[in-house]
């Protein structure tokens, strides 16, 4: 760390784990790491309140899912001021407007992160969410969600563009013959994975059950894997039933062990149809060496380089996704040469260091105007 000590607030809502909670640990355990004061206000009883209790961190349980809460606002400000905290930043919709309203109050600095390429809804509590004098800068994940940012009337010089970060040693030496004995999954098997919280339909997984099921025509050994909170519901079940998938198909739920998953991986699927701010999963992937096929949505294309990093096909196309599958699973040799040089990316590029970094370096920009 150079220059001194920094008291930063981060603010999140967390019912799931999901990549932008992930992100905000990351980041948050970083400034830690070097040797700055950090406080994590976060919803009660979540994975990430316990994850940064256990690693000692500074933890402020609190409500954030409801955006117009005077309690919630109080409470927060009453922690920024009581801590000393110099500077807030927020991520996420519902803790984007209660730090907000604090940072006001106390006349902190404030930071949101936008961690999805959706466009923020055009109403007035979104525009001032987004085009607020309050709001002292925007940190766009990609430069897909800097660009929206920019077409929704954020000022061009209050975006600043940080990617997301990962540990790669974390992913780099998963087993995954531990996984594929557990879920039954022959050690010679062809398996192609999606890591994705199973929400809505953005996230794509009826494209790729469909894109299962071509793929089982052609290679009928072939099994498939969806990983992800609400993958094992029953509304999942019917929809692998119906394409007649019940033995192709494992339903894995949430899992925390996402290094053995991918390890046991042949090929990692991410096919998005819209919103994708980056992707963490395409990432981890990387730094597991493991070939990827993706939607060219978002933020994706600036991780992935169709052919160099790996595959990009159109979103909600499941032809074309069984087939760029297929020819991964047919070319071991360009499989592992676009796996190999995912993992140069993300150790070259995409560290937890360098996101945090440059995370730092724009606090201390921000504070000594």
């Amino acid at each position: 760390m150079t220059g001194r000590p920094m008291n930063i607030l981060h603010a999140v809502e967390a019912p799931l784990w999901t990549g932008a909670v992930g992100q905000t640990f990351e980041t948050v355990i970083g400034l830690t790491d070097r040797g700055h004061r950090v406080t994590l206000a976060t919803t009660p009883g979540s994975i990430i309140a316990e994850r940064a209790k256990a690693a000692g961190l500074d933890v402020v349980a609190m409500e954030l899912r409801r955006e117009l809460d005077p309690f919630a606002i109080a409470k927060l400000s009453d922690v920024i001021c009581g801590r000393g905290v110099e500077l807030v930043h927020a991520h996420r919709a519902h803790a984007h407007t209660i730090a907000l309203a604090a940072s006001w109050l106390t006349r902190r600095p404030f930071i949101v992160s936008r961690h999805t390429a959706l466009r923020p809804k055009d109403n007035f509590g979104s525009r001032l969410k987004y085009r607020s004098r309050v709001v002292t800068r925007t940190v766009a994940i990609s430069r897909a969600v800097r660009e929206v940012l920019v077409d929704y009337g954020v000022p061009d010089d209050r975006i600043a563009v940080i990617h997301d970060g990962i540990d790669p040693e974390r992913f780099a030496g998963g087993d995954g013959t531990r996984i594929r004995s557990e879920l039954g999954i022959p050690a010679d098997a062809l398996l192609v994975g999606k890591i994705a919280n199973a929400y809505g339909e953005s996230k794509g997984h009826d494209t790729f059950l469909a894109a299962a099921a071509r793929l089982r025509m052609e290679l009928p050994g072939a099994r498939f894997l969806l990983v992800g909170k609400g993958t094992d519901s029953e509304r999942m079940r019917a929809a692998v039933e119906a394409l007649g998938l019940g033995d192709a198909v494992e339903l894995a739920g949430y899992r925390s062990d996402v290094p053995d998953v991918l390890a046991g991986l042949d090929v990692l699927v991410n096919c998005p149809k819209s919103r994708e701010g980056l992707s963490v999963a395409v990432m981890e992937a990387f730094s597991a060496a493991r070939p990827v096929v993706a939607t060219a949505v978002g933020g994706i294309p600036e991780l992935v380089a169709d052919g160099a990093t790996g595959l990009l096909v159109p979103p909600g196309d499941a032809n074309a996704l069984a087939n760029a599958v297929a020819r991964l699973l047919r070319d071991p040799d360009l499989a592992g040469r676009l796996a190999g040089a995912g993992a140069a990316f993300v150790r070259e590029n995409l560290t937890v260091d360098v996101m945090v970094e440059k995370t730092e370096a724009l606090y201390r920009e921000i504070l000594r105007r």
